[in-house]
């Protein structure tokens, strides 16, 4: 009897340890646009993978991001069932953190982490003086130039020496015709909201008030700011040494992509494993961005992170995955897999000697010497109804040409002041 006695007994304590086992493993869900390597694989599936590997009371399932994915994600939040941690960039991405979807992560951060990142990547995601998200990746723009067609023009490859004066001499030797046709074009004037402040700032111009990362007014009617934008325009209308996007109905990362269009493409780090995948025959390098005529630099630098859901019922574990997320060892991984950036600046020079493509000889350098001065592409109080104002007025005046810069950029600051001047 006693025999059964312990034997029950045993059992009971066993079937107890497993079940507490089993109830400890905590299910977190993480959602992002899947991010692929060289050879098609999904990171974010390898970083859940070796996440779940390291330990056993936490388990993260991961869905990939399809479809309208940012209007998804949105809904969720305001029904609560939203996923505990959500990868995300830029606007809506700052939207979600503002409306107090984010859980603030200051808590269960320390100094040597928070140093270990770009300020204004950390800054972009502070709200009222609170850490509501971290860095994901560090992309920095830079200048893509196509070797072969360097040698062939004579042209020296481009460095920091160069001025937008010598954007224009170099681009007139690059930019080849057969006929009334350009078949080689020199430079990229680029549309992109990102692409276009970058002149502003080489030119000493503002955007919003300095130091800021949302802005509550725009001062694209100042001079240097319309001395930039006429600028962009002149090399497509006057100097005719970069491509009329909207007309000849090709854009710029085709045409650097086929190796025959474009010697020079303004783009980041984020491109270097797309310009592998997408020309594996190109011969070609990258440099740091030519300075203003003033002689000052600038670089714009990506918005990407993590946050983990204000909503979640398990906001420890949401928040230790999301810490290994940028932690050295994940940070790592999509650094040598995808050729991506790291957010954290110890692994810079890993970055520069040790990836893929550093090991084929592009210049990462250029990307970790541009981190200190770079900052994030001006956001607005009131992004929705700026945004939609911003595009058509760079394409009406630069890309086509159709009214005067100074004109529309002088109408289009007035009308984005009163937008945000209102309560």
């Amino acid at each position: 009897m006693r025999g059964r006695i312990s034997g029950v007994l045993a059992f009971v304590l066993v079937f107890g340890v497993v079940a507490q086992a089993a109830a400890a493993s905590t299910t977190i869900h993480f959602f992002a646009p899947p991010r692929m390597t060289l050879d098609g694989k999904d990171i974010n599936e390898t970083l859940v993978e070796m996440f779940n590997s390291s330990q056993n009371d936490i388990i993260v399932e991961y869905t990939p991001a399809t479809g309208d994915w940012v209007e998804k994600v949105s809904v969720e939040f305001l029904a609560g069932t939203a996923p505990d941690v959500v990868a995300g960039w830029e606007s809506f991405f700052r939207n979600w953190l503002e409306q107090g979807h984010a859980l603030p992560l200051d808590r269960y951060l320390d100094a040597e982490l928070i140093n270990d990142f770009v300020p204004g990547h950390l800054r972009l995601f502070q709200v009222d003086g609170k850490q509501m998200a971290l860095p994901h990746y560090t992309g920095v723009s830079g200048l893509f130039y196509n070797v072969d067609m360097f040698d062939a023009a004579g042209v020296p490859y481009p460095d920091e020496t160069w001025t937008w004066d010598t954007i224009i001499e170099a681009g007139r030797k690059l930019t080849r015709r057969s006929g009334d046709q350009v078949v080689q074009w020199g430079f990229d004037v680029n549309g992109g909201w990102d692409r276009v402040i970058q002149f502003i700032w080489e030119n000493g111009g503002r955007v919003i008030d300095e130091g800021a990362v949302v802005g509550n007014r725009i001062y694209l009617d100042e001079p240097e700011a319309i001395e930039a934008l006429e600028f962009q325009h002149s090399l497509i209308w006057e100097y005719e040494i970069a491509p009329p996007y909207p007309f000849i109905g090709r854009w710029s990362h085709d045409m650097f992509w086929n190796g025959t269009e474009l010697a020079m493409w303004q783009t980041g780090s984020w491109d270097v494993s797309a310009t592998f995948t997408n020309c594996p025959t190109c011969n070609w390098n990258v440099s740091v961005r030519p300075r203003g005529r003033t002689g000052i630099a600038s670089a714009i630098h990506t918005a990407d992170g993590y946050m983990v859901y204000a909503g979640t019922r398990h906001p420890d574990e949401a928040v230790r995955f999301l810490l290994f997320l940028v932690g050295e060892e994940a940070q790592r991984y999509q650094m040598i897999a995808g050729n991506l950036q790291p957010a954290r600046l110890s692994l810079g020079a890993e970055y520069a000697r040790e990836t893929e493509a550093a090991q084929k000889g592009i210049n990462l350098e250029v990307f970790i010497e541009q981190t200190a001065y770079a900052r994030p592409a001006p956001l607005f109080t009131k992004q929705t109804e700026v945004g939609q104002l911003l595009w058509p007025a760079i394409e009406e005046s630069i890309l086509k040409n159709e009214r005067p810069v100074r004109q529309v950029f002088e109408e289009l600051t007035a009308r984005v002041n009163a937008i945000l001047a209102q309560p």
